[in-house]
């Protein structure tokens, strides 16, 4: 039987052929269409769109419908700069069906390491041109089918940003950028982002946004940790003369908006400061604040309604100085442009542009304050806290130094339809005394209020500097407690003042003072206004017109002061009756020498045979000499005394008598000898000066001079006390106590601190 061949049917060998060319057709596809795609798009890409653009891989997979461009830069114009690059863009879509129904289904989009180069001159950007190529789109047909779309689980991770604008006052940058969203559709109007990044010099963005174009609704909900505040140093010193700015900010806002109707708008935010410091060009601090909080837990525009919640500031720390030009170390920082307006008048007016973000953000808050005053409000809580004051004064011969300290004010809940709001406020004035206060306003005018105020144990010997400029008579001693009662309704002013001075103590007329100022009696009228018990007690009443522009309040309170004075020592006859005789008791208190001075005069050996008689008459005391000069004063007063030496005596090695009271004679004020410093300082710019003479001889040095004056004092002192018969056992040197030294503290002296001895 011969064997027969059996061949394949013809309809199985069409198949086979068939799926053969499918796969290879799918296998072109996937292997050399992206090689060849690549090719074309790196050797044309210039062509296009003037930018170079190389691409590692393009990934066309049929069989799992993936899709992916991995490595893709793109640089700048003929240039090696890189516009924008990523890592890997991936997805997955049945481009098929999506074809044949019009309906394009993406899922899984992965975005790795994208990169963004952006840079901004005017309202021109680095990408201008891209979407300026090409001409209008043609109109689509009125019958074109609607096409469907979708894209669902997206994902950017590891992205980065850099941005340059002629506007910013430094690049920006940021890393770490990941956004999420579930799905982008065309089928439903609400699209809903996850969003956070890193700022290249400091701070953390999270959160989202949400947009609803069928309800015309957008909402926002970020929260920014940990912002470093120097990246705002440059704008403010586009206005402001700084070194630099300190701390950390974190802000949340959650906003919801239409962007049809701006009557929707509903907005709650919190911001926190940390450690803010600002220093000035001379490395002095200026302001410090250890924490800030602001709440705003609700603004519905609808409703006109405004809920503030917590507003508290602790441990604020400001300093400010008036120099003897009558500038100050705050507003001789700005910097401003004089501007001719209409005839020969001038205006000034800061320097920094209105897209400088302080700029901005103080129109936002005086915005914002306008609708919190034409609105329904709530405040949950306004309050300053630790805070302090730090003052000095550099217009006396003498700079007045003063700290208020433990500020605290605070208003607990104020609304807008309440019948009264309450403020209250305490501190401590230069680390003796008190002041406590509260203020009762209508919150539909605040400018309609009533003040309680009472400031106990007022040390006037604080006030000695501006006692000898302003009234050229040293306040040596005395207590004072002043109260006040002031209300303002309509704009009309009722202020009810009481003054009670206990212990004052006046010293001789002083021949530097200011030039302008009437020199009262003042000593003379001290002694005679004090009652038996040595208590001055004053009513000083103050009406008048706030609306008035010659109204002046202080002015006015100085004017009856003056009035009284002037009839107390020109009618002394009702006065002398409260006078008696006996020791002050301020001299059984502390004894005071005048900066430089090595012993004791005739003044300070009064008073220490005060003491002498007293230790006499109580055997059983001893006393301690607790000195209270400020060693940094007197050693400012020290370099003074050398620049004047310098300036009267320059090539005069040794100093006799007649020098040296030439030296005290000569005037802080007088022009030959400032201008003399001044130009042997001039880097110093700003600074008083004691500090350019401090500067000229050096810190150190003037403390040396000023330990060896004390030195010289104390001993001189001691001596006196020995030598008027006091044992040694009974009086003794020592350093004070924080305690025994708070608000003492001043021009060379001693406190006696009075012990029983053993």
């Amino acid at each position: 039987m011969s064997g027969t061949t059996t061949t394949p049917r013809p309809k199985k060998r069409w198949l086979i052929a068939l799926v053969a060319l499918l796969i290879t057709s799918l296998l072109v596809v996937a292997l050399l269409l992206p090689y060849l795609l690549k090719r074309y798009i790196e050797t044309h890409s210039e062509e296009w769109i003037d930018r170079k653009v190389t691409i590692d891989r393009i990934i066309l997979n049929p069989f799992n419908l993936r899709y992916a461009i991995t490595g893709v830069t793109c640089y700048e114009p003929k240039s090696e700069v890189v516009f924008v690059s990523w890592k890997s863009i991936s997805l997955r879509s049945d481009l098929w069906k999506g074809f044949q129904e019009n309906n394009w289904r993406f899922t899984g989009l992965r975005i790795e390491a994208p990169y963004f180069h952006i840079v901004q001159n005017g309202d021109r950007f680095n990408f201008s041109d891209l979407l300026e190529l090409g001409g209008d789109d043609a109109a689509t047909p009125d019958t074109a089918t609607p096409v469907r779309f979708s894209m669902e689980d997206i994902v950017l991770s590891d992205g980065r940003i850099d941005y340059k604008s002629d506007v910013l006052a430094a690049p920006v940058g940021i890393k770490n950028l990941m956004a999420t969203s579930t799905v982008i559709s065309s089928e439903n109007a609400r699209m809903d982002f996850g969003l956070g990044f890193d700022l290249n010099d400091g701070g953390r963005m999270d959160g989202g946004f949400m947009l609803d174009t069928e309800k015309s609704l957008y909402g926002i909900d970020a929260h920014l940790k940990a912002f470093a505040v120097p990246q705002l140093l440059p704008y403010l010193q586009d206005f402001f003369a700084c070194k630099s700015l300190e701390g950390a900010m974190d802000l949340q806002l959650h906003l919801l908006d239409s962007y049809s109707d701006s009557t929707s708008l509903k907005v709650s935010a919190g911001l926190d400061l940390h450690d803010i410091a600002l220093v000035d060009p001379n490395s002095d601090q200026l302001f410090r604040l250890k924490k800030a909080t602001a709440r705003l837990d609700t603004l519905v525009a609808r409703d006109q309604r405004v809920d503030m919640g917590e507003v508290v500031l602790d441990g604020a720390d400001l300093k400010f100085v008036m120099l003897a030009d009558g500038t100050d170390n705050w507003t001789r920082l700005l910097k401003l442009d004089s501007t001719t307006v209409a005839g020969d008048s001038t205006t000034a007016q800061l320097q920094a542009s209105e897209s400088n973000i302080f700029v901005l953000l103080a129109d936002y808050i005086s915005y914002l304050g306008e609708q919190i005053v034409a609105s329904d409000y709530t405040a949950k809580k306004l309050a300053l806290t630790n805070s302090a004051v730090h003052f000095e004064d550099n217009t006396p011969a003498q700079p007045f130094r003063y700290a208020i300290s433990a500020i605290n004010v605070s208003a607990n809940r104020i609304t807008s339809d309440q019948e009264a709001g309450r403020v209250t406020a305490s501190a401590v004035l230069q680390e003796t005394g008190r002041l406590k206060g509260d203020a009762v306003f209508d919150p539909k005018n605040i400018r309609n209020v009533t003040v309680d105020l009472t400031v106990d144990e007022l040390a006037l010997n604080h006030l000695d500097a501006y006692g000898r400029w302003y009234a050229a008579h040293p306040l040596e001693d005395g207590s004072l407690q002043y109260i006040t009662k002031t209300v303002v309704q309509d704009g009309k002013i009722d202020s009810q003042n009481h003054l009670r001075v206990d212990k004052m103590k006046v010293g001789k007329k002083v021949d530097e003072h200011d030039p302008e100022i009437y020199v009262l009696p003042l000593r003379l009228a001290t002694g005679l206004l004090k009652d038996v018990n040595g208590v001055i007690d004053l009513d000083v009443p103050v009406k008048g017109d706030l609306k008035d522009p010659e109204f002046r309040v202080w002015p006015l309170i100085w004017q009856v002061l003056k009035n009284l004075i002037v009839k107390a020592a020109t009618a002394p006859g009702r006065l002398l009756v409260r006078a008696f005789e006996g020791a002050d008791e301020a001299d059984l208190e502390r004894v005071r020498f005048e900066y430089l001075q090595p012993g004791p005069a005739k003044q300070q050996e009064k008073t220490l045979k005060q003491l002498v008689s007293v230790l006499n008459a109580k055997p059983e005391l001893t006393v301690d000499l607790v000195s209270i000069v400020d060693t940094k004063a007197e050693a400012k007063e020290v370099a003074v005394f050398h620049a004047k030496q310098a300036f009267l005596f320059p090539d005069k090695p040794t100093l006799d008598g007649a020098d040296s009271t030439r030296i005290a004679e000569l005037s802080t004020r007088d022009s030959a000898f400032s201008s003399s410093v001044e130009g042997r300082t001039a880097a110093l710019a700003g600074k008083s000066l004691h500090d350019r003479c401090l500067a000229l001889i050096g810190a150190a040095e003037a403390e040396r001079i000023a330990g060896e004056i004390e030195y010289a004092r104390r001993e001189s002192t001691m001596q006196f006390l020995l030598a008027q018969g006091i044992t040694p056992a009974r009086v003794r040197y020592r350093d004070g106590t924080a305690e025994e030294l708070a608000g003492q503290r001043g021009v060379p002296g001693y406190r006696f601190v009075y012990d029983v001895g053993e």
